[in-house]
């Protein structure tokens, strides 16, 4: 037997064998990938569908519809601890302002106020925060997704100047509604 044959052989072996290393690795890497991506997109499922659930609580709540201390928090701090497992710095940084425009909402209706504009402006701070959030993590998703200029859902916040809703300026604002619900 040749050398040049035991070296050619020896050689398509040893290439062999490393395709299908690489092989293997690009395909977990690949997979895993698409996992932590799936994982994301249903953490941030979750946590939306939370955050309307105790918007809407604690929106009743300054309403009287619905006793302050029946507000349940508990899955919220469950959505976000879901969350906490797979987002990126940029998303936990998006949602904090979030949480925080909740709880400054919630402390709102525990003191017992029911200012109308003061409960506007904290529904202002929390749609804002949650485009912002919502932006973010669509970022995370797709970094080729455009950012939303308007919110979908959330609180129905009253117009502060009727002329606004006629301007001629086609710039949207946070406080301009997608999809308004009616009073």
């Amino acid at each position: 037997m040749s050398w040049t044959v035991v070296v050619t052989v020896a050689g398509s072996m040893v290439g062999t064998l490393a395709g299908v290393l690489v092989g293997g690795f690009l395909t977990r890497r690949s997979q895993s990938q698409h996992w932590l991506k799936d994982t994301k997109a249903a953490a941030y499922r979750t946590l939306l569908r939370e955050y309307a659930r105790i918007e809407f609580d604690v929106r009743r709540a300054y309403l009287g519809t619905l006793p302050v201390t029946d507000v349940d928090w508990a899955r919220w701090g469950g959505a976000l601890t879901e969350l906490s497992l797979v987002a990126d710095e940029e998303v936990v940084t998006a949602i904090t302002p979030v949480g925080d425009a909740l709880v400054q909402m919630d402390a709102y209706v525990h003191a017992g106020h029911k200012n109308a504009d003061e409960w506007a402006r904290l529904l202002t701070t929390l749609v804002d925060a949650q485009v912002v959030f919502v932006n973010a993590a669509r970022h995370s998703l797709d970094r080729a997704q455009p950012h939303l200029t308007l919110p979908i859902g959330g609180p129905l916040i009253p117009e502060r100047d009727p002329a606004s809703a006629h301007d001629s300026d086609p710039t949207p604002r946070p406080s301009q509604r997608a999809n308004p619900r009616p009073s």
